[in-house]
């Protein structure tokens, strides 16, 4: 029988769960999200008690150097099918090594978390320059992303400094997720927590767009198009929701 231990919430929670399975020495078969699995036949679901969240996590504060913290993390927002024990098999070897351990590639959950943590910082990185806003008749500016991995915290946290003046949306449309600031913070919201949004685009948008279309036809040098290397910096799954790219999306 595997014993499949259960979360209920995001990474407080998570965290919280492993503490105390390394507190009691528990080597878990497997750690899932509650609802987001499929239990099998020799599966045993087992939720356990434990501590308060936030003593959980000053406690990992404490223990973990800043790079550890960032790069579980980074994992824990993946869509890494197995990030839960990828993340709890690196802590079993960080507390054993410290920092060191980073340098230990051989160790399959160490060489995976390094791994799976760029990647999540690459893809936040090209998403704050693949992002586009659209003005709306609201005054809001909306913009829509479709990544891989959970990043919408790291972007709203970049645009809420880089246009702290004004009110803007983002939507994960691969979760149903939506940031919005209000020019003093932000809050997520679900597809099932947003009631309406008038997310009608302004008169003066579409002028914009065809303005901005246009330029990016007017810079390109034909001559020198190079498909596969365009491709490298800017992979096709990103070109939906880039309106530079709306025409390229039909092509072959």
């Amino acid at each position: 029988m595997n014993n499949i231990y259960i979360y209920d919430g995001g990474f407080i929670s998570f965290i919280s769960l492993v503490v105390e399975l390394l507190k009691r020495k528990i080597v878990p078969d497997d750690i899932k999200l509650a609802d987001s699995y499929e239990i099998g036949l020799f599966d045993k679901e087992v939720f356990l008690k434990v501590e308060s969240g936030k003593q959980n996590i000053e406690l990992i504060k404490k223990k973990l150097s800043k790079e550890a913290l960032y790069c579980i993390y980074n994992v824990f927002l993946s869509n890494n099918k197995n990030k839960e024990m990828i993340i709890y098999d690196f802590l079993i070897n960080y507390f054993k090594y410290n920092n060191k351990v980073f340098g230990m590639i051989r160790i399959a959950s160490v060489n995976e978390s390094i791994k799976i943590s760029k990647y999540v910082r690459e893809e936040t990185h090209k998403l704050k320059g693949f992002l586009r806003f659209k003005k709306m008749k609201n005054n809001f500016y909306y913009g829509e992303i479709s990544p891989t991995n959970n990043v919408i915290g790291f972007l709203s946290n970049h645009f809420r400094k880089r246009l702290k003046e004004d009110c803007w949306i983002i939507k994960d449309t691969n979760r149903g997720i939506y940031a919005i600031y209000d020019k003093k913070k932000v809050i997520y919201l679900t597809n099932n927590e947003v009631i309406s949004l008038n997310l009608e685009s302004s008169d003066s948008e579409e002028l914009i767009e065809d303005l901005w279309k246009t330029f990016h036809k007017t810079v390109a040098i034909a001559s020198r198009e190079n498909r596969r290397c365009q491709q490298n910096f800017m992979p096709k799954k990103y070109w939906k929701n880039m309106l530079e790219m709306e025409d390229e999306i039909w092509k072959k």
